[in-house]
Order: structure tokens, then sequence, then C-alpha cells
């Protein structure tokens, strides 16, 4: 692991379809509205489905850990978190939450600064939508895994829902660039390194008075196979 900054590879914007240091300080809102803290329950929900039993001591490597929002989940959890974000804002303010068990620095997932084989899971959530080149960073983040018995663990908005096709046509926000997967090409993208598990989830109703509803909705749709969530969750075991 490097010991400063100099050590890292160069980090330029082109490796990111979008300048999070723009939002770095507000970036946290979206959990402070109603539909925020609902989203967000239900994309821990179906992440959660595919962490261990047994987490302490395990080592997680976060790849685009942003400010901390999910750092924070697999601290709690049990794991010893690694965070890496190519945003120096970032990066600063994951720091300044003083996690348990969690340690941040500014790196490039296309190149982690990492041995082979380090961690037992490496995650991306909500990351590949906005990598230039996804498949480079999963090659990392398989790298970076323990094989056999490590795991790959992918967050991703889904292509198919309407919020995020929304989000999409809203001038100057960060999703106008990104890539967005739908559960099958996600399933593609990672199928070459063993068999992956995809759920959709994030089945939350339009209407504001309904979302208590919502955690009923989601788990029927996942059980329906309904692929139109706004969160898709993918796990590969190596």
């Amino acid at each position: 692991m490097p010991s400063d900054n100099t050590s890292l590879p160069m980090i330029t914007e082109k490796q990111s379809r979008f300048d999070f240091d723009l939002l770095a300080d507000k970036y946290d809102s979206w959990y402070e509205s109603a539909k925020g803290r609902m989203y967000d329950r239900l994309e821990k929900k179906a992440i959660s489905r595919y962490l261990p039993l047994r987490s302490k001591g395990k080592k997680l490597l976060e790849v685009g850990c942003g400010t901390g929002h999910w750092s924070r989940f697999f601290s709690e959890y049990g794991f010893e978190v690694t965070g890496v974000d190519i945003s120096e804002r970032m990066i600063d303010i994951a720091k300044g939450r003083n996690i348990s068990n969690a340690s941040f620095q500014l790196a490039d997932g296309h190149s982690l600064p990492f041995a082979d084989e380090t961690f037992d899971i490496t995650a991306a959530i909500t990351t590949l939508e906005f990598v230039r080149d996804a498949e480079a960073v999963i090659r990392e983040m398989v790298r970076c895994t323990r094989k056999p018995g490590g795991r790959l663990l992918i967050g991703v908005l889904n292509e198919l829902a309407r919020l995020n096709r929304n989000r999409k046509q809203r001038p100057g926000s960060p999703y106008v660039n990104a890539r967005l997967f739908s559960p099958r090409e996600l399933k593609q993208l990672l199928v070459r390194y063993g068999e992956s598990c995809v759920v959709t989830a994030g089945f939350i109703p339009r209407q504001e008075h309904l979302l208590p509803l919502s955690p009923l909705i989601d788990t029927t749709g996942r059980l329906l196979h309904i692929p139109y969530g706004a969160f898709i969750a993918a796990e590969v075991r190596l």
C-alpha cells in the first residue's frame, strides 16, 4: 500500500464521467429526504443478502466509496473497510466521519494500488455507472480479491427504471453521461468471472403518501423477478 499520494497512479478527470468534487459537500442530502431514506433502506437490504453471516475480521475494499455512506454500513456489519475514490473532496469527507474499522485513500479503480488477493470482498456500489471503463475496474477488483472463496459485490442503477431514466434527462446532473445497466447487461459484464446472482430492488411508489408500503412492494417485485426496480444488486463468488 502506498505511503503517500506521490506513489499513486496519476488520476485525471478523464477517468471519471463526472467530477464529483463539485457535489461532495451536498452529496448525502439525498438520504435526508423521505424517498432517499427508503431507497437507501431497500438497497441495503438487497446488498445484505450477499454478505456473509460472519464478517468480523474480514477485509472489504469499497471502490468508489464517496463520502463513506456505504463504508459505514459495511463497517457496522463487521468488516475491516478500505475505501478508495477518485474524488479528493469525497475522501476528505469520508475521513472526517471517523468511521470505525475504516480507512480511506485517493485511488483510481482502473489501477488499484493493492497486491493481488488482498481482500475477502471487493464492492462497488453505484460506482460503475460513472467510471470510464467498467470492465477494467471489475478486472482490477477481481485481481484484488481472494481466490477461491472471495466475493465480488456490485450495486448499480437500473437502466430500465423510470426514476433513473428521468435522472439522465436533467441537465448538469451527474447522471447525464452515466452508463446505466440493465439486469441482463450487468450479468453479461460479470459472467466471465463466475456464476453471478443478480436481483432487482428499489421498488417504490411515485406517490409519497404510499411510501410506507415500499418494503412490501419491493419484496413482491423481487419475488416476481420484475426487472424495473431502481437498483440492481449482484454477487460473484470467485
